[in-house]
């Protein structure tokens, strides 16, 4: 029996699933759809701007982004099947997400 934890507002750092993206499609797929919803390019503001990224309004989704895309890599690499999902702050909704609520 495990527990997730998600990370809140404050985790953020420029380059962030840079590594884990090489290696798994899924990641940028998953920033696609949330960059696509909320009509900016989230990968890119990770990837290139500290500044914009350090901004509340950038760094709620792409930290949401973060944790749900490392979440679902980990969840087709192993057979996961935690008995609760909780999150710090922020990190409350990326739980929720990652449970299908």
């Amino acid at each position: 029996m495990f527990s997730v934890i998600f990370p809140g507002q404050g985790s953020q750092s420029l380059g962030m699933l840079s590594d884990l993206a090489s290696n798994f499609p899924l990641v940028k797929d998953i920033y696609t759809e949330a960059s696509d919803a909320l009509s900016i390019d989230l990968w890119k503001l990770t990837q290139e701007d500290q500044e914009a990224l350090n901004q509340t309004e950038n760094t709620q989704p792409a930290m949401l982004a973060a944790g749900y895309a490392t979440y679902r890599v980990l969840a087709t690499e192993l057979d996961l099947s935690p008995q609760c999902m909780a999150g710090h702050s922020l990190g409350e909704y990326t739980g929720l997400v990652a449970a299908g609520s």
